[in-house]
C-alpha cells in the first residue's frame, strides 16, 4: 500500500525511471507484478506519478529508457485506489457537514485526469455504515461464486480472465442480448463513452453474468456494469 502522507513517493521509486541514474531500475509498479498495488488518498499523489501509471495500466508493462539501458518490465497488476469525495471527506455524509467550497471540491477532483480515470474499470461510492447493516452474503458464498465464475470462463475456452480480454476476445466472449446491446448503445451516445470505456463495461458485464451463471450478457448485467462507471 502506498500513502503519500507516509512516504515521499517519487516517480523513480514508483516506475523505476530515475533521471539521475544511467541505469534502469525497477520500481514499485513492476515489483507488484501479479499482485495488488493500492494507492490510499489517491488525489494527493503527484500528477506526474498518476499520469505515469497510464502506460502500465493499459499495456501491463513498464518501459524504462536510460542512457545505457532499455528495459521492459511486466506489470500485470490489480490497481486499487481510495479517495475522499472532497478535501474534508464529508461531502456525501448524512450526519456531518462538508466544510469545503465548490472551488475546493472541483480543484481536488480535477487532480485526476480523464485519461487516467478511464483506465480504471470499476468505481464504487462507499456509504456510511450503521448498526443495522447486515451482510447478505458470507465470505464462503462469495468465494464459491468467484470459483464458479472462473470455471465458466475456462469452459468457454478463454485463455485469459475477463478483465484481460483483448478486443477480439471481447467480441467473441462478451455477447450481449438485444436489449442489453440497445442499452449500451444508448449509454455510448448519451455519455460519449470512449472505446476503452466500452470495452471495460462489456468485460465487467461479462463477469457479472458469470457470477450469476448467465450464458450471455442481459439487460440487468449491462445496467449494473454501467452503474460502476465514473460519474462525471
Amino acid at each position: 500500500m502506498l500513502n503519500p502522507r507516509e512516504s515521499l513517493v517519487g516517480l523513480s521509486f514508483l516506475i523505476g525511471n530515475d533521471s539521475g541514474s544511467r541505469e534502469a531500475k525497477i520500481g514499485e509498479v513492476a515489483l507488484a507484478h501479479k499482485g495488488i498495488l493500492f494507492f490510499d488518498e489517491l488525489p494527493h499523489f503527484g500528477k506526474n506519478i498518476l499520469e505515469a501509471l497510464r502506460e502500465p495500466l493499459q499495456d501491463r508493462r513498464v518501459h524504462i529508457a536510460r542512457v545505457n539501458a532499455k528495459i521492459s518490465y511486466e506489470s500485470d497488476i490489480m490497481f486499487v485506489a481510495a479517495m475522499n469525495p472532497c478535501p474534508c471527506g464529508n461531502l456525501l455524509s448524512k450526519h456531518k457537514s462538508c466544510r469545503c467550497s465548490p472551488v475546493e471540491i472541483k480543484r481536488y477532483q480535477n487532480r485526476l485526469s480523464d485519461p487516467f480515470l478511464d483506465r480504471i474499470d470499476i468505481f464504487v461510492t462507499m456509504q456510511e455504515i450503521s448498526s443495522a447493516d447486515r451482510a447478505d452474503i458470507t465470505s464462503a458464498q462469495m468465494h464459491a461464486q468467484v470459483i464458479d465464475a472462473f470455471v465458466r470462463q475456462k469452459e468457454r475456452g478463454q485463455e485469459r480472465l475477463n478483465g484481460k480480454l483483448s478486443e477480439e476476445e471481447i467480441e467473441r466472449y462478451c455477447l450481449l442480448e438485444n436489449e442489453a446491446g440497445n442499452i449500451l448503445s444508448s449509454a455510448i451516445a448519451k455519455f460519449a463513452l470512449s472505446h476503452r470505456s466500452i470495452a471495460s463495461i462489456r468485460k465487467t458485464a461479462r463477469t457479472i453474468a458469470d457470477l450469476d451463471g448467465g450464458e450471455t450478457i442481459t439487460k440487468k448485467d449491462i445496467l449494473e456494469a454501467l452503474s460502476y462507471r465514473r460519474r462525471k
